[in-house]
This record gives C-alpha cells, sequence and structure tokens, in this order.
C-alpha cells in the first residue's frame, strides 16, 4: 500500500475529527495528533506515517479497553462493537482484542455462565438464551452454558401464578388462556405450562 489521498476530515466529536482516506479506510484522531502529523484535506499520507498512525491507535484501543472493562464485564461483541462506535479502525480493533483475550479479561464462556447463573432463579431458558445472544455469545456456547445449569421453570411458573393470583383455583377458560400466555411471552414452553397448571387444577386443560 503506497501513500493514500486524504479525503475529508470532519468532527466526530467535540474533542476528536474522523479522517477518512482512500480506499475507505477511516479512524478518528485528536486536533494534536492532525498537526503533528501535518495531515490536510487533498494531501497524501504516506504509508511510513499511516503505520506510526495505526500503532497510536493501536495503543489507544488497548487502553480505552482495559478502561471499559474495569466498570463491567463484557463480551468479545460488545467490546467491538463499543470500540467500532468511537471511531477506532480494524487494525487497533483487532489489536485490543486479541490482548484481551490473551490475557482472558474476556472470556464469553466464563461471562456467560455468570449470566446465566445470576438469572437461573426468575427467568426461563428462551429468555435467558436471548439475553446472551443479545449480548453477542456464539449460540452453540450458549445453550452449552444453559444445558450445565440447574434452571427450575416449574418453581419459576408456580411462582408467578401464585404472584399473579392464579394459584390454588379452578380456573375458566379465559383466565387459563390469560395466564398461559402471560407465561408464553415470558419464554416458558407450553409442556411447562401445562403440567405446572394441570398440577394446581388437579385438571386437564380441557373443559
Amino acid at each position: 500500500m503506497g501513500a493514500l489521498r486524504i479525503l475529508s476530515i470532519t468532527e466526530f466529536d467535540k474533542k476528536r475529527r474522523k479522517v477518512l482516506l482512500e480506499g475507505d479506510l477511516a479512524f478518528v484522531l485528536y486536533p494534536g495528533d492532525i498537526r503533528k502529523y501535518r495531515i490536510e484535506e487533498g494531501e497524501k499520507l504516506e504509508q511510513e506515517t499511516l503505520e506510526l498512525l495505526l500503532q497510536t491507535l493501536c495503543s489507544r484501543a488497548r487502553e480505552r479497553t482495559l478502561h471499559l472493562l474495569e466498570f463491567s464485564d463484557k463480551t468479545e461483541a460488545e467490546l467491538r462493537a463499543r470500540l467500532k462506535r468511537e471511531g477506532y479502525p480494524e487494525p487497533a480493533i483487532e489489536s485490543a482484542l486479541s490482548m484481551a483475550l490473551r490475557f482472558r479479561y474476556v472470556d464469553d464462556e466464563s461471562y456467560g455462565a455468570r449470566y446465566a447463573e445470576s438469572r437461573s432463579r426468575h427467568k426461563s431458558k428462551r429468555q435467558i438464551l436471548n439475553g446472551m445472544l443479545q449480548k453477542g455469545i456464539d449460540k452453540e456456547l450458549a445453550e452449552e452454558i444453559l444445558e450445565q445449569q440447574d434452571i427450575d421453570e416449574k418453581g419459576q411458573v408456580q411462582a408467578l401464578l401464585e404472584k399473579k393470583g392464579y394459584w390454588g383455583r379452578k380456573l375458566d377458560r379465559k383466565e387459563r388462556d390469560k395466564a398461559a400466555g402471560m407465561l408464553a411471552r415470558r419464554g416458558y414452553s407450553f409442556d411447562v405450562i401445562y403440567s405446572v397448571m394441570g398440577d394446581m387444577e388437579d385438571d386437564s386443560w380441557a373443559d
């Protein structure tokens, strides 16, 4: 890759500027960086200068990653999305994630296990699975984590029926449908719902 033309320099936020190069390469710099490396629209950015800038951005991305992880655990996907949103170029993002994974600052399996454990007493398996997927955890890994969790869905369904005033009495068709809908929306399977409500009423679902 030779010298690249600087297509534009625009405001990214109150402190930084976005520099766009030909070839659709973009990164975010401070005004001091722009002055230091004499970056101007329409001019060429030499390969040597670009490499120096990328080294700087890789270092900043690693520091930013450590700072973000000080406040809360994050999945690999969450970190990637955050760094991308903050304007780091792909090489810097990969450098930061490589560092975090190498030192196990980021561990999706461990994160997923803690996530599932903390929700296992009041969330259905489907709710927990969807939550892990939204966090960017691989579906196969998320399913493996769930298999290792002891989740008492029947107990949760009973507790919800008690909370909503359904437990311990005979329900008519309309009440049963309403209760089942409420439970299904929370991710419980109809097999579990039918089983618990059948025990509750000591009867079948059919009138």
